[in-house]
């Protein structure tokens, strides 16, 4: 989801420095070369820990690729998240090397050393836990921009897995990173409760400025995915001098599982009728899971009863409405009652943006499958008529996570990496509070200076 269901770890962890390549496990050993390395060239290689222990490699131009060890400390993977060989060739050495020699990558062959950036581990309270934060500044003396990262709807530590941590210092732009209630080191349970994790944005937000003193200048957000719901209603609990969405949508959760029926069944060829239909029974299912299953029900049995034959109708997929629709109720419901998060499917996003004064930099994917952006693109352009700050990058042709991918003739996608020009408009942008492009391919809507007449 802009939602629910985790994307491509939105957000990595710092190095073990100094201990004994000897005293660690595979996971430790992998989690000590985590961090940006810099080229002679300039350019920038970060490596990530992934969960099962291997490591990611992304370069700032979005290219990707995983790494797993192979004999005399050399790593190699495959490229993007494909089965398919790449060429790099990375030599790590031990955990106190901080000198890498990168082989095999397009304009990033030779050695390159550690960046070494200034972190700071915090422990703060959200609301009624305790958050587990980092704050990461770029080399240099500053004030550096920083962006707050907001989670999107994954359940897994964000200190450890989160890689915009370091791809936005790489480029000057400070980072505070910190897990969520109920993952990592953060107590408390895990939740998709908005206002909750609003809530503790803001007290992050707080946190951040607080350790980071004068070495920064303007702090605002970043938020992915679902963090496109929760950071604009954080900027409404605190004071932020910017917010920056990525792959997030300006409807609320009801609205995205709709789009997201609307959009398979497109692909599937289905038009006309079948649209407008599949739209009432959204309309229906929304009804059951906003309502915690008191309205709707009888709207519900109704609708399977008619259409459960008809080919299109077991075509439907969605956040839950293919879900709900072909399972039995009381199965549903009992599943969705031992899995419950509190997810906030009331909320309604355009109410809160409208409350913001703030410059606001919302990215956008054109082939999204999780969050179709298309209506967010209109609602942002409403915005922007009536005179918001807002500026939005659309990025043709790639899927949620701003990623490239490959689509085979079912239609399944392998994503390959991210679109050129994304991380650099992410760090470019809150220094100016404008393009400063162009970004790749993205098509550019800067907010007009007055509302139009």
């Amino acid at each position: 989801m802009a939602g629910f269901k985790p994307v491509l770890a939105f957000l990595v962890t710092g190095a073990l420095a100094g201990t004994a390549p000897g005293a660690l496990a595979q996971e430790d050993m992998a989690a000590c070369h985590a961090g940006s390395y810099r080229l002679d060239s300039g350019a920038v290689l970060d490596i990530g820990l992934l969960p099962d222990g291997t490591l990611r490699w992304r370069t700032i131009d979005g290219r990707s690729g995983t790494l797993t060890e192979n004999a005399g400390g050399v790593w190699s993977g495959n490229d993007g998240w494909s089965d398919q060989p790449h060429p790099a060739r990375i030599e790590l050495g031990g955990c106190d090397d901080d000198t890498i020699a990168v082989h095999g990558i397009e304009h990033l062959e030779g050695p390159a050393q550690r960046i070494a950036y200034s972190m700071e581990e915090t422990r703060f309270q959200g609301g009624g836990v305790e958050l587990a934060g980092r704050l990461i500044l770029p080399p240099g003396e500053g004030p550096f921009p920083l962006a707050v990262l907001v989670h999107g709807s994954e359940s897994y530590s964000a200190l450890d897995y989160a890689y915009y941590q370091r791809l936005l210092p790489a480029q000057g732009v400070a980072s505070f990173v910190y897990d969520k209630r109920g993952t990592g080191a953060s107590t408390g349970e895990y939740t998709q409760d908005f206002h909750l994790l609003a809530a503790d944005a803001a007290a992050a937000f707080e946190e951040a400025r607080r350790v980071a003193g004068d070495r920064i200048g303007d702090a605002g957000y970043l938020g992915g995915s679902q963090g496109g719901w929760v950071s604009p209603l954080a900027a409404t609990m605190s004071e932020p001098d910017f917010l920056m969405v990525g792959f997030g949508l300006a409807e609320g959760p009801l609205a995205e599982d709709r789009e997201e029926v609307r959009t398979n069944l497109v692909e599937a060829g289905y038009s006309g009728d079948v649209l407008e239909t599949a739209r009432t029974i959204t309309d229906i299912t929304g009804r059951v899971m906003a309502s915690g299953f008191t309205d709707g029900l009888a709207d519900l049995e109704r609708v399977k009863a008619i259409y459960a034959h008809e080919a299109w109708f077991n075509v439907i997929e969605g956040e839950f409405t293919g879900e709900m629709l072909h399972t039995p109720l009381a199965e549903y419901r009992a599943g969705y009652a031992a899995e419950d998060v509190g997810t906030s499917w009331e909320y309604e996003p355009m109410p809160v943006l409208r409350q913001l004064d703030i410059p606001i930099l919302w990215v956008l994917a054109g082939a999204d499958r999780e969050a179709p952006a298309d209506t967010t693109r209109a609602l942002l352009s409403e915005l922007q008529s009536e005179g918001q700050p807002i500026d939005i990058a659309w990025f043709p042709g790639v899927d949620h996570g701003i990623t490239r991918f490959v689509e085979d003739e079912a239609g399944e996608r392998t994503t390959m990496g991210y679109a050129d020009g994304y991380f650099r408009l992410l760090a470019d942008w809150p220094a100016r509070y404008g393009f400063d492009g162009p970004y790749g391919d993205a098509e550019l809507a800067p907010h007009s200076q007055e509302p139009d007449e």
